[in-house]
C-alpha cells in the first residue's frame, strides 16, 4: 500500500494513538484530515504539522458522520478508524448502563457508521484502504474492561468479514491491533510493559507498505499466537485474581 502523497482521514485524532498516527503520516508526506470531538488538541496538532487539517465530528451521531463523508469522502485514499475509549467496569456492581452503551457506540458503532458512509466513495476511486484500529484485547478479553474487550473482539470479527466481502475490489482492509501502548488511555496500568506510540506508528506504516492486512506489533503478535495455542492459560495470565 502506498503511504506517501495520500489523503488520509483519521478519527480519534485528538489524543493517543490517533494523534501519533496523524503526526507520523503527515511527516511522511501525506495530507491528513484529523477528526475528533475536542477542538483544542486538534488545533494544536494542525499547528505543529503543516500537512494536517482538522474537522470536528462526533462519530456517535449518524448525521455528523454522513456530513463528514459528503464533504471529504470523494478525496479520501485511506480511512483510519481509531476513535475509542476504555473503562474499567464492574458488571456486578455497576448501575450505569448508559456509560457501557456509550462505550459500545464509540468503539464499535462508530466504526460501522464510518465504513457505511465512506465505502461507496472509496470504491469509486483507485487503490484505497480502510484501517480499523482494534486492540490485542480482541484476541483475549481483559475481564476488568469487559465492554472494551467485547467491542474490540467484535471490531476484529467485523474487519475480517468486511475484508472478505471486499475481495476483488480496489479497497484493501487492514487492522491494527496494538498491544498496551504508552498513551493516556493506559496511564493507570503500571505493571505491564508498554509500547512507545512512536514505535507503534513506525511498525504500522511498515505494515501498510508490505500489505500486512492484520498488523499486530510487539507483544500483540505473542498474544495472537497464545490465544490460538493456549487460550485458557492466556486468559488466566492476563486476568490474575484481584485484577479482574
Amino acid at each position: 500500500m502506498k503511504t506517501t502523497n495520500q489523503t488520509i482521514l483519521i478519527t480519534g485524532a485528538s489524543s493517543g494513538i490517533g494523534a501519533v498516527l496523524c503526526a507520523h503520516l503527515a511527516d511522511a508526506g501525506n495530507r491528513i484530515i484529523a477528526c475528533g470531538r475536542r477542538e483544542s488538541p486538534l488545533h494544536e496538532l494542525a499547528q505543529k504539522h503543516r500537512n494536517v487539517s482538522y474537522h470536528l465530528c462526533d462519530i456517535r451521531v449518524d448525521s455528523a458522520v454522513a456530513k463528514l463523508a459528503d464533504e471529504f469522502g470523494p478525496e479520501i485514499d485511506i480511512l483510519i478508524n481509531c476513535a475509542g475509549i476504555s473503562n474499567e467496569v464492574s458488571l456486578v456492581n455497576s448501575v450505569d448502563l448508559a456509560n457501557q452503551l456509550a462505550e459500545v457506540d464509540i468503539n464499535l458503532n462508530g466504526t460501522l457508521r464510518m465504513v457505511h458512509e465512506f465505502l461507496s466513495h472509496l470504491l469509486g476511486r483507485g487503490e484505497t484502504a480502510i484501517v480499523n484500529v482494534s486492540s490485542a484485547i480482541a484476541y483475549v478479553p481483559d475481564a476488568a474492561r469487559p465492554i472494551y474487550s467485547a467491542t474490540k473482539a467484535a471490531q476484529h470479527a467485523y474487519t475480517r468479514a468486511l475484508r472478505h466481502q471486499l475481495i476483488g475490489t480496489n479497497v484493501r482492509v487492514f487492522e491494527l491491533l496494538p498491544p498496551l501502548t504508552d498513551t493516556p488511555m493506559a496511564e493507570t496500568v503500571t505493571d505491564v510493559p508498554k509500547l512507545a506510540p512512536e514505535k507503534l506508528a513506525e511498525l504500522f506504516i511498515k505494515g501498510l507498505q508490505s500489505n500486512t492486512l492484520e498488523i499486530a506489533p510487539g507483544l500483540a503478535a505473542t498474544v495472537r499466537l497464545l490465544s490460538r495455542l493456549a487460550p485458557g492459560f492466556l486468559f488466566r495470565k492476563l486476568n490474575v485474581q484481584g485484577n479482574s
